[in-house]
């Protein structure tokens, strides 16, 4: 943990005051004033993070952001006068490197994507739980501190293709990820996200994966061969205790009670994208659904703080 992260998590904890610069700092974008100020009084009460600017409409919002450059922006898809996409346009344009987190009453599989395409790190359907709402974006800043390209042309996704924007197929992964419950937080849910990617791009890359893919993508986020195979084991293994074994069985065809290996859960889902994805299958189960909090993290939650 970088020594930022390190100050905020002693500020969450109660422990030693935190000044306004150590602070996480946060633009909120929602059409409901009340609940922005709501919003507001959430992200502020554990004294790590200070809500640098309000707007109620995407214009104004995108204004703020270029003024207050905060570390989060969290948008509601429907704004006034501009919406929540056309601010993640903006940005993308402008290349602002920042987490954003789309918070929407829609919860639409096409809205999902296209956030995701334009460049979200995250989406939540309302109601949201406060907590959780705090929880992602802790995690989310701290992952984003840790394994950003030290690129002066990436923009929110730690690792992006020349374009500087996810390809189509990226985003695919991202959606079965996320179904299967591998949150993005986490630093496998990026391993095997380009792990997959490559291996659809090249299927040479699965022969030998210890001496070759491992390395490759230590490359690329700046770490070690063996921490990218322990998160990618540690995100299959959250997938299992989540939805991953019922995804798995729907794009394998075949059900397994022990959780598959790295090469094969990388394999298998490199496959099915490589055969065209999307598929929708005999049992009813798969329709390029895309996850969103409502329907695993927040379903299991009992205090929700806003509505």
């Amino acid at each position: 943990m970088d020594v930022a992260s390190q100050k905020r998590s002693k500020g969450k904890n109660g422990g030693s005051m935190m000044n306004e610069q150590e602070k996480i700092r946060v633009v909120i974008a929602d059409r409901d004033m009340f609940y922005l100020q709501k919003l507001k009084l959430c992200l502020e009460r554990k004294g790590d993070m200070t809500v640098v600017g309000m707007a109620d409409n995407g214009a104004a919002a995108f204004r703020m952001i270029l003024e207050t450059k905060p570390e989060v922006v969290l948008l509601d898809a429907i704004l006034g006068e501009k919406d929540g996409v056309w601010v993640l346009e903006n940005m993308k344009q402008q290349q602002i490197q920042c987490v954003c987190i789309m918070i929407s009453a829609i919860d639409s599989d096409a809205l999902v994507r296209r956030a995701i395409a334009m460049g979200a790190d995250y989406y939540m359907a309302k109601p949201i739980q406060g907590e959780l709402l705090l929880e992602r974006i802790r995690q989310l800043t701290e992952v984003r501190t840790v394994y950003m390209e030290p690129s002066p042309g990436n923009f929110i996704q730690p690792l992006q293709n020349n374009q500087h924007q996810m390809s189509a197929l990226e985003v695919d992964i991202s959606a079965i990820l996320s179904r299967m419950g591998i949150p993005a937080s986490i630093k496998g849910y990026h391993f095997i996200r380009r792990a997959v990617f490559m291996a659809v791009e090249n299927r040479e890359v699965m022969v030998g994966i210890t001496k070759g893919l491992y390395p490759d993508i230590a490359r690329m986020y700046h770490t070690t061969a063996s921490k990218v195979e322990r998160a990618i084991r540690h995100a299959v293994e959250h997938a299992w205790k989540k939805n991953g074994r019922q995804v798995y069985f729907e794009i394998s065809g075949y059900f397994m009670t022990e959780k598959p290996t790295n090469g094969q859960f990388i394999a298998i889902l490199a496959e099915y994208f490589r055969m065209g994805g999307r598929r929708k299958f005999s049992t009813g189960g798969y329709q390029d659904p895309v996850h969103t909090e409502t329907q695993a993290e927040v379903g299991e939650k009992k205090v929700i703080l806003f509505s």
